[in-house]
């Protein structure tokens, strides 16, 4: 597979982040304040035309650019209208578990963002904190669980989905294709989607609320790629050999950040 993807990761875009998707520490470097959003926007828009959905990506050879949101937090609704002010298309991944709850999204407010012409994927059905360290079975039940679920309330099959935390192994991937996805996002920062065990497997540009936007119009433009997948994989290191620490860094991230609670 020769075709390039820019595909950018974003989770919550809210000046509230309070009051929008998961409440703890390892969330706010992911929450933006919509002005942030905006620039970022504006930098991908002087590179990119529109961002499409994976479907129509993986009909074309042409460079594609496509936008995914993860966790399924309320604030989904204001990202989506803005990529609908430029008529673009995006990508929604919902923790299912999470729907109806303080801050996430409702059944019908996803029914609304499908309607909009937005994708709606799967993101696990509990988000557990390391993904690839749950047994098959179970990464299996957490693919089927959330696209089940996703495919009652939207009308129609599930084959999309993102890995949570971004923690992945070949397991991750055979796991999503024997639950149905046909189209697994991931947090490596990579371009060239290939194909693994039936399922295409597309990687991510994910800036965080401090990255400057000239590293995002970098990334628009396909640069800087190799740098994010170095810096992503000395950190892998630290997963696999410093397991401790990394167990202690997962512990932290869970926790709630101290203004969770504040309106």
């Amino acid at each position: 597979m020769n075709r390039k993807w820019i595909t950018f990761l974003y989770h919550e875009v809210t000046d509230n982040p309070g009051e929008t998707g998961f409440q703890r520490n390892g969330a706010i470097p992911y929450k933006h304040r919509v002005h942030h959003f905006l620039n970022d926007l504006e930098a991908i828009a002087a590179v990119h035309k529109r961002a499409v959905s994976v479907f129509e990506a993986a009909g074309t050879d042409q460079l594609s650019l496509l936008m995914t949101f993860d966790d399924g937090g309320i604030s989904a609704l204001h990202s989506a209208e803005m990529l609908n002010q430029r008529y673009w298309h995006g990508h929604f991944f919902v923790t299912t578990s999470m729907i109806s709850t303080p801050g996430f999204l409702s059944e019908q407010q996803i029914v609304r963002l499908s309607r909009q012409g937005h994708t709606i994927g799967a993101h696990s059905h509990t988000h557990p904190g390391v993904f690839r360290n749950l047994a098959y079975s179970d990464k299996v039940d957490e693919w089927r669980q959330s696209t089940e679920i996703l495919a009652e309330i939207v009308g129609s099959p599930v084959t999309t989905a993102s890995v949570p935390g971004g923690d992945m192994d070949d397991d991750t991937i055979r796991s999503a294709a024997e639950a149905g996805i046909r189209y697994l996002f991931t947090s490596e920062p990579h371009y060239s989607p290939y194909v693994r065990h039936g399922v295409t497997v597309i990687g991510r540009a994910c800036p965080k609320n401090r990255t400057p936007t000239t590293q995002v119009a970098a990334w628009a433009n396909g640069r800087g790629f190799r740098r994010a997948r170095a810096i992503r994989s000395a950190k892998g290191l630290v997963r696999i050999y410093g397991k401790p620490i990394y167990a202690a860094y997962i512990k932290h991230n869970e926790r709630r950040f101290p203004d969770a609670d504040k309106p």
